[in-house]
């Protein structure tokens, strides 16, 4: 039985909008069954159906692998946290004296800018296209979008 649970309608939900090609904000509209509800983006005013993930044996990603595979993909997780950190810190350093940019969908950002997510917090542009950017935060690297009107 899944311990997670659907969020009261009226509520909103961070979730991708294959409409706007970004993750958004979307309201609850009405609950179907016990894990899926009716959810519109709070942007495009798409409707769609949210399921709640899979957890526990019912996940695919819940399968373990063993032997050398699993030792295998272990350590190439552990090494790609410690790269992913030690990339985080050399911005981090070479930008100690930059004021953040506070982040917002309308803004324009360039590639080595540093910029404050309200979320995610401190992250810095390491990726800069027309319409999004990548950007790497303490945790993990993310696409955001931007030059939005």
């Amino acid at each position: 039985m899944s311990n997670l649970t659907l969020p009261p309608v009226a509520k909103s939900l961070y979730y991708m909008c294959k409409k706007c090609e970004g993750e958004r904000f979307h309201r609850v509209l009405a609950h179907k069954t016990s894990t899926s509800a009716k959810i519109e983006c709070e942007i495009c005013k798409s409707v769609k159906t949210y399921t709640l993930p899979k957890t526990g044996s019912d996940a695919p990603s819940a399968r373990r692998l063993s032997g050398a595979a699993g030792t295998a993909a272990a350590k190439k997780a552990a090494s790609s946290a410690r790269s992913h950190t030690g990339n985080y810190e050399i911005y981090n350093s070479n930008a100690l004296g930059l004021e953040a940019t506070p982040y917002s969908i309308k803004g324009n950002f360039k590639e080595s800018q540093k910029l404050n997510h309200v979320k995610f917090g401190i992250g810095f542009v390491i990726k800069a296209y027309s319409d999004k950017v990548d950007v790497i935060f303490s945790d993990e690297v993310r696409t955001l979008m931007h030059n939005r009107p």
